[in-house]
Protein backbone atom coordinates (compact mmCIF):
# COMPACT_ATOMS: atom_id res chain seq x y z
CA UNK A 1 0.00 0.00 0.00
CA UNK A 2 1.33 3.43 -0.64
CA UNK A 3 0.29 7.12 0.23
CA UNK A 4 -0.58 9.84 -2.18
CA UNK A 5 0.09 13.40 0.41
CA UNK A 6 -1.92 16.40 -0.57
CA UNK A 7 1.23 18.28 1.37
CA UNK A 8 0.43 21.63 2.37
CA UNK A 9 -3.26 20.38 3.40
CA UNK A 10 -0.85 18.12 5.94
CA UNK A 11 2.00 20.77 6.63
CA UNK A 12 -0.38 22.57 8.59
CA UNK A 13 -1.75 20.10 10.16
CA UNK A 14 1.87 19.47 12.59
CA UNK A 15 1.92 22.28 14.73
CA UNK A 16 5.72 22.70 14.16
CA UNK A 17 5.34 22.74 10.21
CA UNK A 18 2.66 25.20 11.02
CA UNK A 19 4.75 27.32 13.12
CA UNK A 20 7.30 27.39 10.38
CA UNK A 21 5.09 28.46 7.85
CA UNK A 22 4.10 31.49 10.17
CA UNK A 23 7.03 32.36 10.22
CA UNK A 24 7.81 32.56 6.80
CA UNK A 25 10.01 29.34 6.58
CA UNK A 26 8.48 27.55 3.78
CA UNK A 27 11.33 25.67 2.98
CA UNK A 28 12.33 24.73 6.51
CA UNK A 29 8.48 24.15 6.95
CA UNK A 30 8.45 21.36 3.98
CA UNK A 31 11.92 20.03 5.67
CA UNK A 32 10.24 19.43 8.53
CA UNK A 33 7.44 18.08 7.23
CA UNK A 34 9.49 15.37 5.20
CA UNK A 35 11.84 14.45 7.61
CA UNK A 36 8.60 13.32 9.69
CA UNK A 37 7.32 11.16 7.21
CA UNK A 38 10.60 9.63 6.33
CA UNK A 39 10.60 8.73 10.03
CA UNK A 40 7.50 7.26 9.72
CA UNK A 41 7.99 5.69 6.38
CA UNK A 42 11.06 3.78 7.53
CA UNK A 43 8.80 2.69 11.05
CA UNK A 44 5.68 2.15 8.69
CA UNK A 45 7.21 0.52 5.78
CA UNK A 46 4.85 2.23 3.22
CA UNK A 47 5.72 4.10 0.28
CA UNK A 48 4.94 7.59 0.21
CA UNK A 49 4.35 10.43 -2.44
CA UNK A 50 3.68 14.00 -1.73
CA UNK A 51 2.19 16.50 -4.04
CA UNK A 52 3.01 20.69 -3.11
CA UNK A 53 1.60 23.33 -4.88
CA UNK A 54 3.46 25.73 -7.04
CA UNK A 55 7.15 25.98 -7.41
CA UNK A 56 10.26 24.43 -5.03
CA UNK A 57 12.28 27.70 -5.24
CA UNK A 58 11.27 30.88 -7.38
CA UNK A 59 13.39 30.16 -9.98
CA UNK A 60 14.03 26.49 -10.24
CA UNK A 61 11.18 24.45 -12.37
CA UNK A 62 12.22 21.78 -10.48
CA UNK A 63 9.10 19.00 -10.83
CA UNK A 64 10.09 16.00 -8.76
CA UNK A 65 12.89 14.53 -6.47
CA UNK A 66 13.33 12.43 -3.68
CA UNK A 67 13.99 12.78 0.18
CA UNK A 68 15.43 9.64 1.02
CA UNK A 69 12.95 7.00 -0.50
CA UNK A 70 9.56 9.46 -0.25
CA UNK A 71 8.61 10.66 -3.88
CA UNK A 72 8.42 14.54 -3.75
CA UNK A 73 6.23 16.25 -6.21
CA UNK A 74 6.08 20.35 -7.61
CA UNK A 75 3.13 21.12 -9.33
CA UNK A 76 4.52 24.61 -10.48
CA UNK A 77 1.90 25.73 -12.81
CA UNK A 78 -1.03 23.51 -11.78
CA UNK A 79 -2.42 22.71 -8.50
CA UNK A 80 -1.33 19.84 -6.64
CA UNK A 81 -5.08 19.17 -6.58
CA UNK A 82 -4.82 18.87 -9.94
CA UNK A 83 -1.64 16.58 -10.36
CA UNK A 84 -3.09 13.99 -7.58
CA UNK A 85 -6.33 13.66 -9.50
CA UNK A 86 -3.55 13.03 -12.48
CA UNK A 87 -1.92 10.12 -10.41
CA UNK A 88 -4.99 8.18 -9.53
CA UNK A 89 -6.59 8.49 -13.01
CA UNK A 90 -3.60 7.30 -14.27
CA UNK A 91 -2.64 4.63 -11.55
CA UNK A 92 -3.07 0.97 -12.53
CA UNK A 93 -4.26 -0.28 -9.44
CA UNK A 94 -5.42 3.05 -7.24
CA UNK A 95 -6.99 0.59 -4.83
CA UNK A 96 -3.99 0.30 -3.14
CA UNK A 97 -3.21 3.65 -2.88
CA UNK A 98 -4.30 6.03 0.06
CA UNK A 99 -5.11 9.50 -0.56
CA UNK A 100 -4.17 11.65 2.74
CA UNK A 101 -6.03 15.02 2.34
CA UNK A 102 -9.04 17.23 4.04
CA UNK A 103 -9.52 18.73 1.02
CA UNK A 104 -13.32 17.82 -0.17
CA UNK A 105 -13.07 18.05 -3.69
CA UNK A 106 -10.21 16.01 -3.84
CA UNK A 107 -11.75 13.30 -2.08
CA UNK A 108 -14.87 13.95 -4.17
CA UNK A 109 -13.05 12.97 -7.40
CA UNK A 110 -10.61 9.80 -6.27
CA UNK A 111 -13.52 8.00 -4.28
CA UNK A 112 -14.87 7.33 -7.72
CA UNK A 113 -11.37 5.05 -8.52
CA UNK A 114 -11.68 3.05 -4.98
CA UNK A 115 -8.67 4.69 -3.22
CA UNK A 116 -8.66 4.75 0.08
CA UNK A 117 -8.96 8.33 1.73
CA UNK A 118 -7.10 9.54 5.27
CA UNK A 119 -8.16 12.71 6.31
CA UNK A 120 -5.16 14.75 7.03
CA UNK A 121 -5.75 15.30 11.29
CA UNK A 122 -6.16 11.01 11.16
CA UNK A 123 -3.28 10.97 9.28
CA UNK A 124 -1.33 13.37 11.52
CA UNK A 125 -2.47 11.05 14.53
CA UNK A 126 -1.47 8.00 13.02
CA UNK A 127 2.32 9.23 12.09
CA UNK A 128 2.62 10.66 15.64
CA UNK A 129 1.61 7.88 17.51
CA UNK A 130 3.45 5.10 15.32
CA UNK A 131 6.52 7.19 15.61
CA UNK A 132 5.86 7.53 19.71
CA UNK A 133 5.49 3.81 19.96
CA UNK A 134 8.51 2.69 17.90
CA UNK A 135 10.47 5.31 20.14
CA UNK A 136 8.85 4.14 23.18
CA UNK A 137 9.61 0.64 22.24
CA UNK A 138 13.20 1.37 21.63
CA UNK A 139 13.50 3.46 24.52
CA UNK A 140 12.51 0.11 26.91
CA UNK A 141 14.65 -2.10 24.93
CA UNK A 142 17.78 -0.08 26.24
CA UNK A 143 17.10 0.49 29.63
CA UNK A 144 16.55 -2.39 30.48
CA UNK A 145 19.82 -3.77 32.39
CA UNK A 146 19.66 -7.09 32.74
CA UNK A 147 20.36 -9.11 35.88
CA UNK A 148 22.93 -11.73 36.33
CA UNK A 149 23.51 -13.86 39.50
CA UNK A 150 26.04 -15.28 41.02
CA UNK A 151 25.37 -18.38 39.72
CA UNK A 152 25.30 -17.41 35.97
CA UNK A 153 28.44 -16.09 36.35
CA UNK A 154 30.14 -18.90 37.76
CA UNK A 155 28.17 -21.90 34.90
CA UNK A 156 29.64 -19.73 32.36
CA UNK A 157 33.45 -19.18 34.27
CA UNK A 158 33.34 -23.21 34.31
CA UNK A 159 32.56 -22.96 31.00
CA UNK A 160 35.52 -20.64 29.36
CA UNK A 161 37.73 -22.18 31.79
CA UNK A 162 36.98 -25.81 30.39
CA UNK A 163 37.53 -24.58 27.12
CA UNK A 164 40.49 -23.17 27.74
CA UNK A 165 41.73 -26.01 29.42
CA UNK A 166 40.84 -28.06 26.28
CA UNK A 167 42.58 -25.30 24.18
CA UNK A 168 46.12 -25.88 25.81
CA UNK A 169 45.87 -29.59 25.76
CA UNK A 170 45.31 -29.47 22.44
Amino acid sequence: MAYLIDGFNLLYKFPECEALMLQCKLEAARTRLLTILKDYEKIARKKIRIVFDGKKQQLLDIKSESFGSIDVYYSINYSADFLIKEFIKKDINPRMTTVVTSDNGIISYVQKFGVRIMKSEEFVEKVVKTIEDFYEETRQEKDDNPKVSSEEINYWEKIFRSSASKKKNS
